[in-house]
């Protein structure tokens, strides 16, 4: 009896959970619409989705073949209600895009050479790099943006970059600012939305609190995700 209880509990909660995802009201849609809803929205809806789906078969099972009104047509084993409360603590708690996507950001001053950025890509295999002039950032440099610059400076190429500074690349670059900052509680589930919503978006810059202000202690890249 118990262990039936815990299952059905644990059910419910999941239940609830994904209709607050989806934005529904308590079980008004079917629990399998939610998990079709959920499963790129929740990497435990997406990792568990055919356990939940056994889950939910199991679930009616329960509630509408019972033998009697206290007694159960089937009862859960321990390591079945073990399990849905193991996913259930999965989809409640994603994992957040901080210390998942910990990493040093390597980032330039305005005014570096052009030259010290390909030699950090060479070494480091990184294309990304916040620039900053006078403590705040100026914007976002990517591969994209180095192409287009040297694309409209073909002449550079024949002569010499070594003069050529990432302020310069950055000013001919109108889409250095495809970048958002966010905070390190942010679950990875809703940075991959964000990424999947906004295909502009080059980065998500993971900072304390999501303030401009703060110097990035990680970074998420669509190619992440």
């Amino acid at each position: 009896m118990e262990n039936a209880e815990r299952f059905l509990a644990s059910f419910n909660r999941i239940h609830n959970h994904l209709s607050f995802l989806s934005k529904e009201k308590e079980y008004k849609k079917p629990f399998y619409h939610l998990l079709d809803e959920n499963e790129h929205r929740n990497s435990g809806v997406k990792t568990y989705k055919n356990d939940l789906q056994i889950f939910a078969d199991l679930r009616n099972v329960l509630v509408h073949k019972k033998l009697t009104v206290n007694e159960y047509l089937a009862v859960p084993t321990d390591k079945v209600v073990e399990r849905i409360e193991m996913i259930e603590a999965e989809i409640k708690s994603p994992p957040k895009v901080y210390p998942a996507f910990k990493r040093e950001v390597v980032y330039f001053q305005a005014d570096d050479l052009f030259t010290t950025v390909l030699e950090t890509i060479k070494n480091q295999r990184i294309t990304h790099f916040p620039v900053y002039k006078k403590g705040k950032l100026l914007g976002l440099l990517t591969e994209n943006g180095i192409a287009y610059w040297l694309a409209n400076h073909s002449e550079l190429l024949t002569t010499d970059l070594r003069q050529s500074t990432t302020e310069e690349i950055l000013i001919e670059d109108s889409k250095s600012n495809n970048y958002l900052f966010v905070r390190k509680d942010m679950s990875v589930d809703v940075a991959a939305d964000l990424l999947k919503n906004d295909r502009k978006l080059d980065a998500l810059l993971i900072t304390e609190n999501g303030k401009v202000s703060e110097h990035p202690i990680g970074i998420i890249t669509p190619s992440d995700l």
